[in-house]
Formats: C-alpha cells, structure tokens, sequence
C-alpha cells in the first residue's frame, strides 16, 4: 500500500474542504444581518461581537479569506492535478498500448491522464469548494458566521504582517490608477438605499413573510421623504377656523358640529392666522374651574387670551422632517404656506400618520364622510378631499399632477375656472361637477366606467347606516360643558361668522 499516494489523496479532500471553508465565511460574513447580530451581540453572545467588529472592519476577513482562498486553489490545483495525474496514468498507459505501442502513444496517455485529472480537480473544486458553500452560508448566514468568527479572526492575528503588505499593496496599486479617496468603509458597505429596503419588502411580502398591511406601513414610513406638507395638508377651503372676535362659546359650538381638536384663529382672512385654539386645553381649563362662576366666565373670554401662537410651515416641507419636528417640539398642527406667503391649508399630527398607517377615523367621525354612493357605479364626492385619500377607497388610480385635491384634478384638466355640468374623462371613469360655491367646487360626482366593480367597492357597502351609527356616537358624546355653552349664548349676539372657506 502506497502511504504516500493515500495521504496526497487526503491532503487534497482537506484542500478542498479548506477552501470551501473560506468561501463560505467569505459570504456568510457579508450577508449576515447587522440587525441581527446586532440583537445577538446585546444578549452577550461572544461570537456575535466579534462579528460585529469584522462589519465595522471588513478587510479583516475580507483579507483573510481571500489569502485562504487563494493559497488553498494554487495548492488544490499543484497537488491534486498531479496527483491524480500519477493514479490514472498507469491505467491510461495500459489502454492507449492496446491500441499501438511505442513511446508516442505512452505520451499521449500521460497528456490524457492529465487533462481528465485537471477536470476532475476543476469539478471538485468548483462544485465542493465553491458553489455548494456559498448557497449554503448564504441561507445560513447567521449562523455561520457565529460559527467562523473566532477563527478568522485568529487567522487574521496570525497572517497580519502578509495582510499589511498585501493591503499597502493593493492601495497604492489604486493610487497608480487614480482612486485615491477609496478605502474600506465597513459601514457603508452594509448599509442599504431606501430603494433596496422596497425591494426587499416587496420579496418579503410575495413570499409571505410579512402581511399586507405591515408591508403598507413600512412603504409608508419610507415614503415621508418624498411626499410634502402639500400632500398631506387639509386643503385651504376645508379649513374650519375662528375669527379673532370670536369667544370661547363659538368655539364651542363649531366644536360640536365639527369635531375637530384644533381651530386656527384668524383676523380677516385665512391669509393673516394669528393662533391656534384647543378645544381639549379649554375644556380641562373649566374642568378645573371651581365653581359655575369662572366657568361661565371663561366661557365668555375671546379666543385671543386661551389662544396658542401659530406654528408655519412652507408647504414643500418632506413629511419626515415635519414629523420629527412635530416630536421634537411636541406639536400637533401647522399652517402650511404657498410660495407667495398665503395660507395653503393646515396639517396635523394625525394626518401624517395617516401617510403610514392609512386613512382611519375616530369614535366621533363618520366613516367616508367624504363619499355618498349613489350605486354601483356613481359616488357624489366632496371636492376638498385629497385623491390620495380616494385611491385606496374607489381603487382607482388617478392620474398625477399637481394638485391636491379632487377639484384641483378637474380644474386643471379643464384648465379654467370650472361651472356646474363641466365634464372631465378620466382614463376608465369620469368627474362632473354637481355643485359650486361662487368659483369653488364643492361636490363632484365620480362614474366607474369599467365593465367589472372591484371587491374593494364593498367596503363602501352600507355607508348611509354607518354614517348614522357614527353620529349618534357623537351625540351621545357631548359634555355637559358644550350643553352649558348653548344654553348660556343662545340669546347673545354673536360675533363675526364663522368660516370654513377663503
């Protein structure tokens, strides 16, 4: 028995393993998750940390594997062609001299012998040092790279000499050809672009590892950065807003026709809001009143003594940056202005949120207030709500542009001022304007054109009784305050009327 030819055989399965080793650190270390490792590292897994210290230190393994690699292929190739060269060769030349003898015909099996071994070696090399490793510790990339940390890192203690010349190396070879602002940055190399994390929701949410709605929600928190106040806002004419001459009564009664938390105030036009009023602060403000004499007097007190200053906003202002500002801050509404300084409309806590979580409404709001059905196929519709707002309840994509809202849609497509009658064809649906307010639209009605009625209509199945259940949760709801209120001003005069317009 040949030791010597056994051992050879065994030295290349060990080659092969070896590099199969390096590879699959290689990637297991490059795909594992940061955030994972994170979470791990925090628990005061050992491995984890070390693994921690390669992301932050990327040619650190990156060096080391690639010398593996490298160093195990060469030896791989050298040891194992020959060597098995030297085991098929007798067996070659025996063959090749039942065809012809002479020295001619014994080269030739040798050269034979050779190539047949050079496939072997590129077989096993690619198939069990390469490509087997790295689909395994890319589905296992966790794992194993828990599982090689500690080694590479010692590897790298040990190789650190050849892995300072081969770095200095590989730099200046750089500088040669110009690159000499690259370096090995570990956290960029991890860190993902937005456009890459919708990508990877996208995948998630076709395979099933994140529902809908939580797929909806982070696009959503995505998004802040490319949508603006202007998006979002309520629009300039559905703005429900105080005049300054008005008292707290007035506030009070808006309130119980509205609904609404917060009321700016304005003097002598929405174009000139000088604060903002909380019905919640007021009603704690006579909640703490000791007697039915301070709450009558507040009561009568004119909104410009409970008012708060008015927080303004340009209206191009990305989402994300006005709900950190709201945070930080500890705000819940802002006026938002057009480019010429004008009131463009008003945005709040809730309506950014509504950008992630979707359009929700509260115990005292009715449900698609917005949106009367008519049947199937036609909805009056008021024209101050947003089309971002309808997308997803009529399932009807609308064309983009810049606007806002549903009548901003049909006076630019009409390009003029719009009057009752006017027509606008959409693409699988139709806008007719059924009402006006001098030049402001008010109600529009929306035709489905198509030949089939999405599911997502049947959400809108029953609206009229909603709407009824919805009020008299309101009703039910009114304090003994706003009672108060009615009862005490009915018979005083009452001050500048109230707007929700320009």
């Amino acid at each position: 028995m040949d030791w010597l030819l056994i051992g050879k055989l065994f030295l290349i399965l060990f080659l092969i393993v070896g590099n199969a080793f390096f590879v699959a650190s290689e990637i297991a270390l490059t795909s594992a998750r940061r955030s994972r490792i994170k979470q791990l590292a925090s628990t005061g897994n050992s491995s984890a940390k070390i693994v921690q210290i390669l992301h932050d230190e990327p040619e650190r393994f990156y060096s080391v594997t690639q010398i593996g690699i490298t160093l195990v292929s060469l030896a791989l190739g050298a040891i194992g062609i020959v060597t098995l060269t030297e085991v098929m060769a007798p067996g070659f030349e025996v063959t090749f001299g039942l065809l012809s003898e002479g020295e001619e015909m014994m080269r030739w099996a040798h050269t034979f012998s050779y190539a047949v071994a050079f496939i072997i070696i590129s077989f096993l090399h690619v198939v069990g040092g390469e490509l087997a490793p790295k689909v395994l510790a890319f589905h296992r990339a966790e794992a194993m790279s828990l599982a090689v940390a500690r080694i590479i890192k010692s590897l790298h203690t040990i190789l650190r000499p050849l892995i300072w010349v081969m770095n200095k190396s590989s730099y200046g070879l750089l500088w040669l050809f110009g690159q000499r602002d690259l370096a090995m940055n570990g956290e960029g190399h991890f860190s993902m672009t937005g456009e890459e994390i919708r990508t990877i929701l996208s995948a998630s949410e076709q395979e099933g590892v994140l529902n809908p709605q939580l797929t909806m929600m982070l696009r959503g928190v995505f998004d802040l950065d490319e949508h603006t106040a202007r998006d979002a806002m309520i629009p300039r004419t559905e703005v429900d807003a105080i005049p300054h001459t008005a008292v707290v009564a007035d506030v009070l009664t808006l309130f119980k026709e509205e609904l609404r938390e917060r009321y700016p105030v304005y003097q002598t036009s929405l174009d000139n809001i000088i604060g903002i009023v909380s019905v919640k602060q007021l009603l704690n403000r006579m909640a703490s009143s000791e007697s039915p004499e301070l709450i009558a007097e507040t009561i009568a007190s004119p909104v410009t003594e409970v008012m708060m200053p008015a927080y303004y906003i340009p209206d191009t202002m990305p989402l994300s940056k006005l709900l950190k500002d709201f945070t930080n801050n500890r705000r819940q509404i802002a006026i938002v202005l057009d480019e010429y300084g004008g009131t463009d409309g008003l945005i709040t806590l809730e309506d950014i949120l509504e950008e992630i979580v979707g359009d929700y409404e509260d115990e005292f709001s009715p449900r698609n207030r917005h949106i009367k059905i008519e049947d199937k196929h036609h909805f009056n519709i008021s024209a101050g709500v947003r089309v971002t707002e309808l997308e997803p309840k009529l399932n009807f994509p609308f064309p983009t542009g810049g606007y806002v809202t549903l009548g901003g849609l049909i006076n630019q497509h009409l390009g003029r001022l719009a009057k009752v009658g006017d027509l606008v064809q959409l693409e699988g649906a139709c806008l007719r304007v059924l009402e006006m307010d001098k030049h402001r639209i008010v109600k529009v009605q929306f035709e489905y054109q198509g030949t089939d009625i999405h599911d997502e209509m049947e959400n809108l199945e029953g609206l009229e009784e909603e709407e009824g259940e919805a009020q008299a949760i309101s009703d039910e709801s009114e304090s003994k305050v706003l009672k108060l209120a009615a009862n005490d001003f009915n018979d005083k005069d009452q001050p500048e009327e109230l707007t929700s317009t320009s």
